[in-house]
């Protein structure tokens, strides 16, 4: 082989594989600077990320409230006349509840009234056992029984406040007339419709049902059986009873 072609060939793979070097020197170099070009623009993208979230978070945790004046809100004027109107209503409320208040005074529970007018009383109030015909037996009679016809309406003999309408077994249909914080009325053996209603304050001679009947008294003749209950015990009625208003 010439001399001269080994050392041109020899010399020319020695320039060949310095080339290929620099070639990869330059080729990390560049890898080098492209990969910390693209993971500083991640970081930048990513601490904008975190930043706008952050500042989302605070603005949801930390609202700001407008300050401004709402051009909507009442004048003066109109917030007065509402003042004096809501006034007006309180002071109308403050005093029908003290109205009701004095009429459920125990110093004012009167019966002006009789249930029903000019009727005969057939069975008197008694602590004591008295014979009951309808049940055959002997028991007290916690009220007064007042003569009627079926379907005489009975009147309220004294005002207050309706606290219950209800059926007893033993009473028939009953209406309930608080009077006091003490005193109540109980109207027994109306007519399965009564002509008040639950919480309905009433004055004295107001309708409260019709005459219907009494089951533990059937054998009697028709009646209403009126009960009076102070401080939750049965007495006689006529303890409330003055210069009763027959007319």
């Amino acid at each position: 082989m010439d001399k001269n072609f080994f050392d041109e060939y020899f010399s020319s793979d020695e320039e060949y594989e310095e080339e290929e070097e620099q070639i990869d020197k330059n080729s990390g170099k560049t890898f080098t600077k492209g990969f910390l070009t693209a993971l500083a623009i991640c970081l930048v993208a990513i601490g904008a990320s975190v930043w706008t979230t952050v500042k989302n978070v605070n603005s949801y945790l930390n609202p700001q409230i407008s300050i401004e004046p709402n051009v909507s809100e009442q004048s003066d004027t109109d917030n007065d006349v509402s003042f004096i109107i809501d006034d007006t209503q309180v002071n109308a409320t403050v005093s029908g509840v003290k109205k009701d208040t004095e009429s459920l005074s125990d110093d004012n529970v009167v019966f002006t009234f009789e249930p029903i007018n000019h009727a005969e009383i057939i069975g008197q109030y008694s602590e004591d056992p008295v014979y009951n015909e309808t049940l055959n037996d002997y028991r007290a009679h916690p009220g007064l029984d007042y003569s009627a016809n079926i379907d005489d309406k009975v009147r309220a003999m004294c005002g207050g406040v309706v606290t219950d309408i209800y059926y007893d077994e033993m009473y028939g249909n009953t209406v309930v007339v608080k009077h006091s914080d003490t005193v109540e009325t109980y109207y027994c053996g109306l007519a399965k419709t009564a002509l008040v209603q639950k919480g309905e304050v009433i004055e004295a001679g107001t309708f409260v049902g019709t005459v219907y009947a009494i089951p533990c008294e059937t054998a009697d003749r028709a009646h209403i059986h009126i009960g009076v209950k102070e401080n939750g015990k049965w007495v006689d009625p006529h303890k409330f009873m003055k210069n009763s208003d027959r007319n």
